[in-house]
């Protein structure tokens, strides 16, 4: 037997009606997630890095697994001489990694998704960084000819 119920609602037909989906929410980004994108928006490999922070060459396998665990989710440098090897190995802001580390989410600088760039990065050959929404820059969006959004 069927049972039929009346029609209590009425579902919009055109995409203007119903409206855009909303945007989806992407976690806080991490410091362990930041130090990734840092790394592979230079196009450099854990070992290239390692090799780059290692002083010696016997140093090279110690400091990969220290890239490898500064990587590990949850996992915080916890040594300023550890930023500032860093930063001298890679693209990389110490202030901005403080920050993931130590500031709520709400307070979290605006980093790019893809490049990992700030307010702060100027973009190589393209000026000053314009963003497309709130997680990627117009370049990684694709949108370099548009008009900055925020």
């Amino acid at each position: 037997m069927m049972h039929a119920f009346p029609r209590t609602f009425a579902l919009a037909t055109s995409r203007a009606v119903r409206g855009a989906p909303p945007a989806l929410a992407l976690p806080p980004l991490t410091p362990a997630t930041y130090l990734r994108l840092c790394r592979h928006s230079a196009s450099l490999s854990r070992a290239a890095v390692a090799a780059r922070l290692a002083p010696r060459p016997a140093d090279v396998s110690p400091a990969s697994d220290l890239l490898a665990l500064l990587e590990t989710p949850g996992a915080v440098a916890r040594k300023e001489e550890t930023l500032e090897r860093l930063r001298a190995a890679l693209p990389f802001d110490p202030d901005v990694y403080r920050q993931l580390a130590s500031e709520p989410p709400e307070r979290h600088p605006r980093v790019c998704r893809g490049c990992a760039a700030t307010n702060w990065t100027a973009l190589e050959g393209a000026g000053p960084l314009r963003w497309a929404n709130d997680n990627a820059c117009t370049r990684c969006a694709g949108t370099e000819s548009e008009g900055d959004v925020a």
